[in-house]
């Protein structure tokens, strides 16, 4: 067993900093706030099986931009994500995206496989009603133009999840 590394490390302390983050509680406001306009969140997003950091801007009630970077001794993946919200509920909405981005990971033969790439899908998100409005959690399945890490190259599905704190 030895001392964590520095990537270890890392993914605690923003682990700790999520927690703490929970445990403030909200303002009272004399009205709700629309859910959705300009809103960021912070939190881990994965591409099975890899995991990493992500930032989501809530732009309209339906149109959202994230950004996501994982980087470990297996994968370096980086890239942007459109995400179009088609139905929106209090507890869960539907969204179909798009992730263009830089894909370095090796396969299925130890084969190291770099190249940039696409990924479109669907994807659930989800929030645990009042007990924590500003927590989301995402759940999405895509077609990947370059495979996935540990895999097989090309073309494939891929999965993917996530969990966001949205801070203001």
């Amino acid at each position: 067993m030895g001392f964590p590394t520095n990537r270890h490390l890392t993914r605690y302390a923003l682990l700790l900093s999520l927690f703490f983050l929970l445990m403030r509680p909200a303002p009272v406001a004399a009205a709700d706030r629309e859910p959705y306009l300009f809103r960021l969140g912070l939190g881990i997003q994965g591409v099975y099986p890899e995991l990493g950091y992500s930032a989501v801007l809530n732009l309209t009630h339906h149109s959202a931009l994230q950004g996501l970077f994982i980087y470990n001794d297996y994968a370096a993946i980086w890239g942007g994500k459109y995400l179009y919200r088609f139905l929106l509920r209090p507890t869960h909405n539907l969204y179909l995206y798009g992730l263009a981005g830089h894909f370095a990971f090796y396969d299925d033969a130890w084969e190291l496989v770099s190249s940039p790439g696409f990924v479109g899908g669907l994807g659930l998100e989800f929030t645990t009603g009042d007990f924590i409005t500003n927590l989301k959690y995402n759940l999405e399945i895509g077609y990947s133009t370059v495979g996935f890490s540990g895999g097989p190259p090309g073309p494939c599905l891929v999965y993917g999840w996530g969990i966001h704190f949205y801070l203001f």
